[in-house]
């Protein structure tokens, strides 16, 4: 008879998106003239960049002229030398080092992998469920240990006085929105030294930071590359969701030399690789047009994150994030919990947003919205609120 894994029966977090879908259905039925406002999904808001398109319908084109098949597992050189230069320069950082794939989702889930079951791993709460799912599906969940992000730490992990083997940090966070600076980089760089441990950065968002004391790339910190595996995307930076382009940078210094090759067989062994339109795509982000337009929608996201968090902070209500992030992650008032505040929002005001309990024990009492938004929709939605109160 087979035997099925057990672990996954251990997930005993709500998935929260098919919750929210049904809230939202019977709502419908319930007001049928109703049209909601969406600040909870976090996909992007705005067409494709058209030198994005311009360079993906180039590149099947060229595929109409000469076969073009499989290509490398761990993808391009074009996109790679790309990547460091628009990205990496003067940090050391190879083109062999960076490893493209069809997302951070994909990578995030897959790094666990290659460490053993045994590893204590720390994963910051609230943050993006992949890390602790993925985990525990391997069966870790004994062995893993939550690093509280709480208004009382600015949302910002902080080191454990206890060992762990592996560390996961979203930064800019999703959902809090909040980004580590870069004394406390520093100060997870040391931990991990210390401890031999092996920090895995996930920052999809650094496209998103503003602040001059926030670092683009955790390989800015000295002593990073002998520690530290990171994760970006060109999906909210460039308008990705829908065509799915990432990449992982894992030094060759990583854990003394010894992920580096795990990493790349485990690539070349269980992936295909991202199609070459995709890839020609994503280099062209990186064109003097591509830069330019993609740049453009950024702004945009971040003027609507901080156009709902000045709003929000004007009403009263308690906000976080918002400013290297387009998420802004609200206190629920009046000690409402997370769902209740979610379904208040929903019925009085037609606005979707996340309750923060899915993202994390530590997420009870907030919601985030959404910045992938219009003006006219944040407007709209702050109208709505302002009512509400």
């Amino acid at each position: 008879m087979a035997r099925l894994n057990s672990y996954y029966k251990q997930l005993e977090r709500e998935y929260i998106f098919p919750i929210i879908e049904d809230k939202l259905s019977q709502l419908q039925k319930n007001f049928p003239e109703m049209t909601p406002i969406n600040l909870g999904v976090g996909d992007i808001s705005l067409p494709l960049a058209p030198s994005i398109a311009q360079a993906i319908c180039v590149a099947t084109q060229e595929m109409t002229e000469a076969p073009r098949g499989y290509g490398p597992s761990d993808g391009y050189l074009f996109l790679k030398e790309a990547i460091c230069k628009n990205h990496y320069a003067g940090l050391g950082i190879a083109p062999d080092e960076i490893f493209i794939s069809d997302g951070t989702n994909t990578d995030t889930a897959n790094i666990q992998e290659l460490f053993s079951l045994n590893n204590i791993v720390g994963i910051a709460d609230p943050t993006y469920p992949v890390y602790l799912d993925t985990n525990i599906m391997a069966g870790r969940s004994a062995n893993i240990k939550l690093l509280p992000c709480t208004e009382e730490n600015g949302f910002c992990p902080l080191p454990p006085e206890q060992h762990c083997d592996i560390i996961y940090l979203c930064t800019p966070n999703n959902p809090t929105g909040v980004a580590l600076t870069r004394d406390q980089l520093k100060k997870w760089v040391a931990y991990a030294q210390k401890e031999n441990a092996v920090l895995l950065i996930d920052n999809a968002y650094e496209a998103f930071i503003t602040s001059p004391d926030v670092p683009k790339t955790i390989f800015e910190i000295e002593g990073a590359k002998d520690v530290a595996i990171e994760f970006k995307s060109f999906s909210k930076s460039a308008g990705f969701t829908g065509l799915r382009c990432a990449y992982t940078v894992l030094p060759k210094s990583v854990h003394s030399g010894e992920l580096y090759p795990l990493w790349k067989k485990r690539q070349s062994t269980k992936s295909n690789g991202v199609s070459y339109p995709i890839q020609k795509g994503a280099e062209a982000v990186f064109s003097s047009q591509g830069k330019q337009e993609t740049e453009a929608q950024v702004r945009l996201y971040l003027q609507e994150a901080r156009r709902l968090k000045e709003g929000l902070t004007k009403m009263g209500y308690t906000c976080f994030g918002g400013e290297n992030s387009p998420f802004v992650w609200w206190k629920t008032p009046n000690n409402l919990t997370s769902w209740q505040f979610f379904d208040l929002l929903l019925e009085k005001c037609h606005i979707i947003s996340v309750p923060g309990s899915g993202f994390g024990k530590h997420g009870e009492g907030y919601v985030r919205l959404s910045a992938f938004t219009t003006p006219a929709l944040s407007t709209l939605a702050l109208e709505k609120i302002c009512n509400l109160q």
